[in-house]
């Protein structure tokens, strides 16, 4: 699990490699110069030129050491940077080792004319030491970049970004890469600013390791790492009781479909035994579509009352509808079960039309929605990270797990703990993908992964499952179906 560290724990991580690895801090800057150097050899065409913005701090620094080295790889590279404000010190002594070697352009006379089509742009300016007025000639010189078509990479963040998404400037570089030096920023993750980020690529720059184990955090990247730790594998001695009951809860009339493809996926992930609990209506289909599930009538044209399975873990809301009649069999439900449960789609809609049933939601539930369904139930927001920071309230207060469904899904623990998703692709921008993500997370819940487990597990093969089947689809035709199908190619990757 990769720790995400605010803006003041990133320069304490510097601080505390300088001092205690120990190395200077030139050498630490040449550490992240060289590693953006090897990076931009491998994937820019051999034949670009660079322009390297370099501000007067230590990003800047790291800048001018990196054109120094792109030089050195016989790399045409020039540099711009601003002769009108102090340097910082590191940036000074590499400013000096590129003086006959590397052409300088003052920034007051940068113009889009010294860029050619094949130039790629690289922006130092301020890194992660933003400064909220950035003033000219800088916001002279972002304007101008910005209007360019070249690609634009970012050492360690987009200048104008901050690293916490709280203190960004009104002007920034919109870039197409960023290159972050040992860690992730939360601002990658948040549509308002993660847009402006391109693709993010995490450059290892040998800091402290004591540090980074030691320094306490609320916020988590989800990796591959963490995954295969959470993930149990399965004994060839087991048999279908090992692996739970899942009941789905859910497909009014018009809505099947909602429950179908919840049930589906449980089954796929590896419930023993799914259960679909739903209206007469979704009978015949459940047959057909799904034989490996179990089919409990809850009513005519709705669910009029939720069954009682013993030993079943619920996932309610695909489907489930709206009216007084499924308040009521949703209210009886949560009145008698003790268990954690996941509520999704319609579930919460009705929650947040009788906010009194969130006081009967167990402990340690985990709530699914999408930043509409969110905002009514808890209220709107001014951006994501507003939401975030009113989830983590909202999941503390009401002792739940809220599943902030985003490009990077955060899942939001009512310990305070954080942890971004960064696997899937805007194919699941698409009706039914919410609905798999609740037969995926119950299935795990059947499994007896914990409902921590099951969320992060959960989000991650939703994501994973929409990655491995753009291999057969492109986004735009990407189904929640086709999401289904690739669950297995899932748990086979994991197998490795």
């Amino acid at each position: 699990m990769m720790k995400i560290l605010n803006v003041n724990q990133l320069r304490e991580c510097d601080q505390f490699t300088i001092k205690n690895k120990p190395i200077f801090s030139v050498n630490l800057m040449e550490k992240a110069a060289s590693e953006s150097c090897h990076w931009l050899l491998r994937n820019v065409n051999p034949s670009d030129d660079f322009i390297i913005i370099c501000g007067n701090g230590n990003n800047g620094g790291d800048g001018l050491a990196l054109a120094r080295l792109l030089a050195q790889h016989s790399r045409k590279v020039k540099v711009v940077v601003n002769y009108g404000k102090k340097f910082s010190k590191d940036a000074v002594t590499n400013l000096q080792r590129i003086q006959e070697t590397v052409p300088i352009i003052d920034a007051s006379d940068f113009t889009p004319g010294t860029i050619s089509n094949s130039t790629v742009i690289v922006d130092a300016i301020f890194g992660i030491g933003l400064n909220k007025n950035i003033g000219q000639p800088w916001e002279n010189v972002i304007t101008e970049i910005n209007k360019l078509s070249n690609r634009v990479v970012s050492l360690d963040l987009p200048s104008g970004l901050s690293p916490d998404g709280d203190k960004d400037s009104s002007i920034y570089v919109r870039a197409n890469d960023t290159l972050s030096f040992h860690f992730y920023k939360k601002t990658f993750f948040h549509a308002e600013t993660g847009v402006n980020c391109g693709r993010i690529h995490v450059l290892d720059v040998d800091l402290s390791a004591k540090y980074i184990n030691e320094v306490v955090v609320s916020s988590f990247v989800v990796d591959d790492a963490e995954i295969k730790r959470i993930y149990k594998t399965r004994s060839e001695f087991s048999h279908k009781g090992h692996f739970g009951k899942a009941v789905v809860v859910g497909g009014s009339y018009g809505k099947t479909g909602a429950i179908l493809l919840a049930g589906r996926v449980c089954a796929r992930v590896g419930a023993g035994l799914t259960f679909i609990s739903a209206p007469e209506c979704a009978y015949s289909a459940s047959l057909m579509q799904i034989p490996e599930a179990m089919f409990e009538f809850a009513g005519a044209r709705e669910v009029e009352a939720i069954n009682v399975i013993e030993g079943g873990e619920y996932g309610i809301g695909p489907g489930f509808g709206g009216t007084e009649t499924a308040r009521l069999a949703l209210e009886n439900f949560l009145r008698s079960h003790s268990r954690p449960i996941l509520l999704d789609a319609d579930a919460l809609t009705l929650l947040s039309r009788h906010f009194n049933l969130l006081s009967w939601v167990p402990k340690d539930s985990i709530l699914t929605p999408h930043p509409k369904e969110f905002d009514r139930l808890f209220g709107a927001s001014s951006n994501s990270f507003a939401r975030l920071e009113l989830a983590k309230k909202m999941a503390k207060k009401h002792q739940v797990n809220i599943v902030l469904k985003d490009h990077h899904t955060q899942i939001v623990l009512h310990t305070g703990e954080v942890y971004y998703n960064v696997t899937g692709n805007s194919g699941l921008a698409k009706g039914g993908s919410g609905d798999v993500l609740t037969g995926i997370i119950t299935s795990l819940l059947a499994q007896k992964y914990s409902p921590k487990e099951a969320a992060i597990f959960g989000v991650w093969i939703h994501g994973k499952a929409a990655d491995l089947a753009l291999k057969n689809q492109a986004k735009e035709s990407l189904l929640a179906s086709d999401v289904i199908e690739s669950v297995g190619k899932v748990f086979n990757y994991l197998s490795k």
